[in-house]
């Protein structure tokens, strides 16, 4: 089993409540004035993060594992990586001498008996972050404690794969500040699935000739207003203000449907077949969705978008453990870990 180890310290804003957190994407140890406390002592720091609108409320343990974790298949991934990140993620992490502004998220089916209470002390020692979504709190451990906590597997990376690498690699050529990897663990139970929005420059080609190309491998049916769709193998399509919802024709495919997308509709459609390099490809925090109808950005009018059904859970766990990733930016797990509240400074 995986061992999460304590924190020798972590940093954090003074405790109290707080509606911004230190911008800490250029680097963390040459913030001035220094806007971080430190928390000493091996503890396992406990994350609670409540959703303001549903009320909905997950707790995570936090905690370092070795970078080799994520090279000796202990920790898994789930997509592939885009190379000009991990450039600029090394640069900046080389520089910073290994500090992390944000842990990498790690999820495994259920944290179990290992999940945190949810009810936990509201001393003035936490650190309240109201985001625009959610609120956090970052509670230390109740008690110092030394042992390695044993999690149960399959342990993937939710969110963080470039920070993970990054480390990883750097830890590899022998670097002694990449050495352990800052992490909160959440079961996937608590967390939710989501997508991304994909959004295509396709030149000012016109609607039906798009239509056409699409559907050689959709069956197509315009709707009155955007409108999610209800299973795999669809898509919300919407262009120039006419929306449809797209059904795979080809009903024996068992790739994913992210995977299938950019496999085979985004070569023969658009003629793009490396998102991860093609500048006519983006993919975007979803819009927003007001009972079940979907609110597209003005700026995108003349991009093709599509939003597909987010992967399931049990879905996503299999093609984990089958050694598959998926595309980059396939599945958004929420909530994710801001920027800035919980932060690793290695001696």
């Amino acid at each position: 089993m995986p061992q999460l180890l304590p924190f020798p310290r972590y940093y954090h804003l003074p405790p109290g409540i707080t509606e911004a957190l230190p911008v800490t994407r250029n680097g963390i140890r040459g913030l001035h004035p220094f806007p971080f406390v430190a928390t000493e002592g091996a503890r396992w720091p406990v994350l609670s993060v409540r959703n303001g609108e549903s009320g909905h409320q997950i707790t995570a343990i936090c905690g370092l594992l070795p970078a080799s974790a994520f090279h000796d298949g202990t920790v898994l991934p789930h997509e592939r990586t885009l190379s000009a990140r991990l450039e600029r993620q090394q640069r900046m992490v080389t520089a910073d001498r290994g500090a992390l502004g944000k842990p990498v998220l790690l999820t495994v089916p259920t944290l179990g008996t290992l999940e945190p209470p949810k009810s936990l002390d509201d001393s003035d020692r936490q650190v309240i972050f109201y985001g625009e979504n959610h609120i956090y709190r970052l509670s230390a451990s109740p008690v110092a404690l030394r042992r390695p906590v044993a999690l149960p597997g399959p342990l993937v990376i939710a969110d963080g794969h470039h920070r993970a690498y990054t480390h990883a690699a750097l830890a590899a050529d022998g670097l002694k500040e990449f050495q352990y990897i800052p992490v909160v663990v959440a079961g996937a139970d608590r967390l939710t699935i989501g997508t991304f929005l994909r959004v295509i420059d396709v030149q000012d080609r016109e609607p039906e000739a798009l239509l056409a190309e699409l559907g050689k491998h959709f069956f197509c049916e315009r709707l009155d207003r955007p409108r999610l769709v209800a299973s795999s193998g669809q898509w919300l399509y919407s262009y120039r203000g006419v929306h449809y919802h797209l059904t795979r024709r080809d009903t024996s495919v068992s790739d994913t449907d992210p995977g299938w997308l950019n496999q085979v509709v985004l070569p023969e459609v658009f003629g793009i077949t490396d998102t991860r390099t093609d500048r006519r490809f983006e993919s975007l925090d979803p819009p927003a969705v007001l009972a079940g109808e979907v609110y597209f950005s003005p700026d995108h009018h003349g991009r093709a978008k599509f939003l597909g059904k987010p992967i399931t859970r049990d879905r996503f766990f299999s093609e984990v453990q089958a050694g598959k990733t998926l595309p980059p930016k396939s599945t958004r797990f929420e909530p994710r870990v801001p920027s800035g509240l919980l932060v690793w400074i290695p001696e």
